[in-house]
């Protein structure tokens, strides 16, 4: 798990982890982390492809409370990735630091 404060201070750093938001497409457009890529998690196994290629690349995971993005961390890990951690709290922690969000038009 990783703290959201962390997350927002390695989204300007050198080497910006793949942000993968597990919701569902509709609480995604209600609000998320610039440049996350939304794949719910029942979609996650067909569309392993999105994920980067290095399975050692860091990958960060997030649901709307962090039960749904743990589930996938441990999916991710059981696969080979070695670097996959999850939003702690997830997005109701991330808003509840007042961290930007954007949202879909």
């Amino acid at each position: 798990t990783v703290k959201h404060a962390d997350i927002n201070v390695e989204l300007t750093s050198a080497t910006v982890p793949f942000i993968m938001d597990v919701r569902t497409a509709d609480e995604f457009k209600a609000g998320f982390i610039e440049g996350a890529v939304n794949i719910a998690i029942n979609d996650v196994p067909a569309n392993l492809a999105q994920l980067p290629a290095d399975k050692a690349a860091p990958i960060v995971v997030l649901c709307q409370s962090g039960h749904r993005g743990s589930i996938v961390m441990m999916y991710l890990r059981m696969l080979g990735y070695t670097n996959v951690r999850n939003l702690g709290g997830g997005m109701n922690a991330w808003t509840g630091a007042e961290l930007p969000v954007s949202a879909a038009g």
